[in-house]
């Protein structure tokens, strides 16, 4: 059978007697391929039950469980040359004969009345599975249950709450004062994200030595260095400059006007960091 190109890499790819790495584009075929070379190995005879397919996202389990059952059924009802056709297009190009037929005729039924079905799952649902079988050696409940990224968002916010609340209100209030966000949802998520720098608490030190302030070097001076005297009456009149601007300095001017710039302190420093700065420097 003659191909192009394209059709005949994507035949190589499904031939289940090679080991293959495949990459290509978003939408370029890499979700039929592996259903075409889950349907070879099923063809040549491998027991449903033997074949593990992995995904990523639950979206893609679902879409090739439902392509490789679609193509099966359609294998199980075609006439002898339109299945000789549509195995053709797979890749099998040696002979074809009744008894091939007939077995590509029944691979709809075995994968039906396979125990537990195919198994096509998500990495995500693989590892939690492997962690139920050894839950011991994993040191984990075997009672445990997975969270998805909206469960996981809504218990770190139930967190911050309770801190806010009841465990450390003070903390929760100091950081407030200097964090720039609308809300703890980004912050929370940075930090869950780097759980592992947090294996120990950082000494005034280790702070020092991380942000680069000198020893010695009091909020009181950095203050001193910044604020040098007159900054509400002249960034007033900047205010009404900015607001001419662009959108994003139109947006900037509104927050200007919030700002209580009668007051100088630490949590002014940073919202004028938030606006007039940008990147890590």
């Amino acid at each position: 059978m003659s191909r192009d190109a394209a059709s005949e890499r994507q035949v190589q790819s499904a031939d289940p007697r090679a080991s293959t790495w495949l990459s290509a584009n978003a939408g370029s075929g890499k979700t039929r391929v592996l259903t075409d070379r889950v349907a070879r190995m099923l063809l040549s005879g491998v027991d449903p039950g033997r074949i593990l397919c992995l995904t990523y996202t639950k979206a893609a389990a679902s879409e090739m469980q439902n392509r490789l059952f679609k193509r099966l059924g359609e294998w199980a009802m075609k006439e002898d040359a339109a299945l000789r056709l549509a195995l053709g297009e797979l890749g099998v190009d040696d002979a074809i004969d009744a008894a091939r037929l007939a077995r590509a005729r029944q691979l709809f039924a075995r994968a039906i009345e396979t125990p537990g079905g195919l198994r096509i799952q998500t990495i995500h649902s693989f590892c939690a599975s492997l962690l139920r079988r050894f839950p011991l050696e994993a040191k984990v409940s075997p009672q445990f249950t997975e969270m998805d990224d909206r469960a996981s968002a809504l218990l770190r916010e139930e967190i911050v709450d309770e801190l806010a609340d009841n465990g450390a209100p003070e903390v929760i209030g100091d950081l407030a004062g200097a964090y720039t966000g609308e809300d703890f949802g980004a912050f929370s998520d940075e930090v869950a994200g780097r759980r592992g720098d947090f294996t120990q608490f950082l000494t005034e030190a280790d702070c020092r030595a991380l942000f680069d302030v000198p020893e010695g070097l009091t909020e009181a001076e950095i203050l001193a260095e910044v604020f040098l005297g007159g900054e509400a009456e002249w960034l007033a009149q900047a205010i009404e400059v900015i607001a001419t601007g662009s959108a994003t300095d139109v947006k900037a001017a509104e927050k200007l006007r919030l700002l209580d710039l009668s007051r100088v302190d630490m949590a002014l420093l940073s919202s004028l960091e938030g606006l007039f700065l940008t990147g890590a420097g």
